[in-house]
């Protein structure tokens, strides 16, 4: 269910005697009703219908407000995961925000990127050891010295030659021209 439903939903448990908990890295605890005991059981993973993902991989991040709340979350983590952390509502709110940059929005360039491949007669497959060359570069050396590209070496002929390529897609030029922007503004360079 979306984020927006938890409220609504978790109206239906207000004679519940345990612990009611949220999945959701966006919400706050606060949304599920005051009188019940509350708390966070937040997987901080991707999931889809069709993929099994492993568990004891994933950071689980808890809240609750009584501490043997916190403690029986813990146990529970503990019994499905290694890494385990107590984050604040606040907190929580800023690691989904962190989350959606580097999944949902990177995924959505990936499928920007399929689409292009497509239209050229090309198979999404040759870009995949340079997604997977680029993911091992940010565990080695982190995002910041893991970025290349024109707009890092502030290659204006090549940005102008991409935006050229994609005249007739406003978003996708948008999406290039901003990406640009903010990597050349990382780097110290203007555009």
């Amino acid at each position: 269910m979306s984020d927006d439903a938890i409220s609504k939903v978790s109206q239906e448990f207000v004679d519940v005697r345990g612990l009611v908990v949220h999945t959701s890295g966006s919400a706050d605890m606060q949304v599920l009703p005051k009188n019940i005991r509350r708390g966070v059981f937040y997987p901080l993973q991707t999931f889809s219908k069709k993929r099994k993902v492993l568990f004891d991989s994933i950071p689980l991040c808890i809240e609750a407000e009584r501490e043997k709340d916190v403690l029986l979350l813990q146990k529970l983590a503990e019994s499905i995961s290694t890494t385990i952390h107590q984050v604040s509502s606040q907190k929580r709110a800023y690691l989904h925000l962190a989350a959606v940059f580097v999944n949902n929005f990177v995924n959505h360039l990936y499928k920007i990127g399929a689409d292009i491949c497509q239209n050229q007669n090309f198979e999404f497959d040759i870009l995949k050891p340079l997604i997977l060359e680029t993911a091992h570069k940010i565990e080695e050396l982190g995002p910041e010295k893991a970025q290349t590209g024109p707009s890092k070496r502030d290659d204006s002929n090549t940005i102008d030659t991409h935006l050229e390529l994609l005249k007739g897609n406003t978003i996708h030029e948008e999406i290039y021209s901003l990406l640009s922007q903010s990597i050349s503004e990382t780097y110290g360079k203007k555009l």
